[in-house]
C-alpha cells in the first residue's frame, strides 16, 4: 500500500504541474498576438528606414567617407550586445543566443581582439559570469512591447558612445556621472538575438550595428546594373536640403537605434513563442506521464488486490485442513 501512496502522491504532484503549464501556454498564446503585431510593425519601420539609408549612401562612390558611424576605423576592439530574456521556461531561447555569444567571443579573443560586452536580459549576463565574462553595461530584458522604446535609446547611446570613443559621458549607473574612463573604444558593434521566424521556429541572429552597414543597390530589372547605379564620381546626384552631412548626422543615430529596437521587438516575440511550444510541449508531456503512473497504479492495486485474495483463499483451506 505504500507504494501505492506514493504512485497516487506522483500523479497529483504531475496533475498540479500541469496546471501551471497549461495556464503558462495560455498566458503566452494571449501575448504573441501583441508581440507579434508589435514585432511586424517595427519590421516594416526597420525596413523603409534601412532603405531610405541606403538610397542615399548608393548615390556616393565611398559612402563610408561621409560619416564617423559609416567608417570602421584603426579600432580592433568588438562591443557585443547580447538580447536574452529575463527568465527562464522558454526552451532553447536563451541557450541558443549564450552558445552564439560564446562562440563569437572565444573567436574574437582568439584574435586577440579586446572585447565588451552590453546585455540586455538577465540569462545572457548571468551565463557570462560562468565563464567570468563581466558585462560593462547590463539592461533588463524587456517584459513588455512598451518598454523596447526606452531600452533601445540606451543601448543606442552607449554603442555609439563606444564606437565614438565618448563612453565617458555615458552616465550607466544614473548618477548623473560619466562612469567609464573613454579608453573604452571600439572599431566594431555586434548585437546577437532571437529572429523571428515564425510560432514555431526563431534564429539566432549576429548581425553588425557599427559601422553602419550600407545597403547594396537593388537591381530591380535583372540586368546586373543597379538601380540607380552609383555615378562615376563621389558627388551625390540628389540635391539634400540642409545638406547631406546634416542629414546623415540626424538619420544614422536613428537607423541604429531602429536597428537595436527590431533587434528587441523580434526577441520579444520569439521568447513569447518559445515559451508557448515549451508550456505546450510540458503539458502534452505531463499529460502522457499521468497515464504511464495511472496505469502502473491500477497494475499494482490489481496486484496487492490479488495477493489478499490468494492470502483470504490459502487462510481458508488451511482452517479446512
Amino acid at each position: 500500500m505504500a507504494n501505492l501512496k506514493e504512485i497516487r502522491n506522483r500523479i497529483g504532484a504531475v496533475k498540479n504541474t500541469r496546471k501551471i503549464t497549461s495556464a503558462m501556454s495560455r498566458i503566452a498564446a494571449a501575448r504573441l498576438r501583441r508581440a507579434q503585431n508589435a514585432m511586424e510593425a517595427a519590421r516594416e519601420y526597420g525596413t523603409r528606414m534601412a532603405g531610405i539609408v541606403g538610397e542615399i549612401l548608393n548615390e556616393f562612390e565611398e559612402p563610408e567617407d561621409l560619416h564617423p558611424l559609416l567608417s570602421k576605423g584603426s579600432r580592433s576592439a568588438v562591443a557585443v550586445v547580447i538580447v536574452t530574456a529575463d527568465r527562464g521556461l522558454c526552451g532553447g531561447f536563451n541557450s541558443a543566443v549564450n552558445r552564439e555569444a560564446e562562440r563569437t567571443i572565444k573567436a574574437l579573443l582568439e584574435q586577440e581582439r579586446e572585447v565588451e560586452i552590453i546585455t540586455v536580459g538577465r540569462k545572457g549576463r548571468d551565463y557570462l559570469k560562468t565563464y567570468k565574462v563581466k558585462s560593462l553595461s547590463h539592461h533588463a530584458a524587456p517584459g513588455k512591447p512598451d518598454e523596447i522604446v526606452d531600452i533601445a535609446k540606451a543601448v543606442a547611446a552607449e554603442v555609439q558612445a563606444l564606437f565614438q570613443g565618448h563612453w565617458e559621458l555615458v552616465d550607466v549607473d544614473g548618477d548623473g556621472i560619466g562612469d567609464v574612463p573613454s579608453d573604452h573604444h571600439v572599431g566594431e558593434v555586434r548585437i546577437i538575438f532571437n529572429y523571428f521566424r515564425n510560432v514555431i521556429t526563431q534564429e539566432v541572429f549576429n548581425d553588425i550595428l557599427l559601422p553602419v552597414p550600407v545597403p547594396a543597390p537593388i537591381d530591380a530589372d535583372g540586368d546586373g546594373i543597379p538601380d540607380p547605379a552609383r555615378p562615376a564620381v563621389s558627388h551625390a546626384i540628389r540635391a539634400f536640403e540642409p545638406d547631406t552631412t546634416a542629414l546623415l548626422d540626424h538619420l544614422l543615430p536613428v537607423a541604429v537605434e531602429t536597428a537595436i529596437q527590431q533587434a528587441l521587438y523580434n526577441s520579444v516575440a520569439a521568447e513569447v513563442a518559445a515559451r508557448r511550444s515549451a508550456m505546450d510541449s510540458a503539458t502534452d508531456n505531463a499529460s502522457e506521464l499521468i497515464g504511464e503512473l495511472t496505469l502502473q497504479y491500477n497494475r499494482e492495486r490489481q496486484a496487492a488486490i490479488t495477493t489478499e485474495l490468494m492470502e483470504i483463499i490459502g487462510g481458508s483451506e488451511a482452517l479446512k485442513g
